[in-house]
This record gives C-alpha cells, structure tokens and sequence, in this order.
C-alpha cells in the first residue's frame, strides 16, 4: 500500500500568502498622510486564491501545490510590478484581470491532468 502525503497544509499557506500579497497589493498610497484600502483590487488579486481553495480537496499531490505555487508565484509577480516598481495608481487595468485569468488557464489544466482517481471514474 502507498502513502501519499497530505499537502492540504501546503495549499492553504499558499492560500494565507495570497492574502498577504492582496492586502499589500490593495493599500495604496493616501497622499502623505497614510494608505487607503482600495476593496476592488483585494478581491480582484484574492480572486484567483478563492478559486484554487476549491480546488483542494479534488486535487492530489504534487498538482495541488504545483499549481498553488505557479498561482502564487504569477500573482506576486504581478503584485511587485504593478503595486511596487511601476505604481501608477493602477491605470493599465491589469491587476484587475491578470491574476483571474491565471486561475482561469491554470486550474482546470491542473484539475484535468491532477484529479483524484475516485473524482476521474476509474475503479
């Protein structure tokens, strides 16, 4: 009998990462008084870390944090070019659609090639 190990605790570190990165990506600059909490940008970076959350149960091994990690790792990417080296108060739009897009193309790859075998009809 093999044993495989429970990588849930992986994923949701992956998961509390994602919504350190969110929250850094959503306080903004207020001018020099303080920051100020902008709620579209939280949810739109925290977006596609709710979705993988779906996804933890169904997944086995080593899909489950591969894909959390590549998830995590193109979201703060994303978060340290747009919010740290090129803020512009984010005009380009794309910290709106780019890490929802990223979940969208890499978790049903992930679910499709990563499903358990009692998710995949197999005896």
């Amino acid at each position: 009998m093999t044993t495989t190990r429970d990588l849930r605790p992986a994923a949701y570190l992956i998961i509390l990462l994602g919504l350190g990165g969110a929250t850094a990506a959503s306080l903004v600059p207020f001018y020099n008084a303080g920051y100020v909490l902008e709620p579209g940008v939280l949810f739109a970076v925290l977006m596609p870390f709710l979705l993988y959350g779906l996804f933890i149960e169904s997944l086995r091994g080593p899909w489950l944090l591969a894909s959390g990690l590549l998830l995590l790792a193109t979201c703060l990417a994303l978060v340290i070019s747009e919010r740290y080296l090129h803020y512009n108060g984010y005009t380009d739009d794309r910290i709106y659609w780019a890490p929802t897009l990223a979940a969208a193309l890499m978790l049903p790859i992930a679910y499709w090639l990563g499903r358990r075998h009692e998710d995949a009809g197999s005896p």
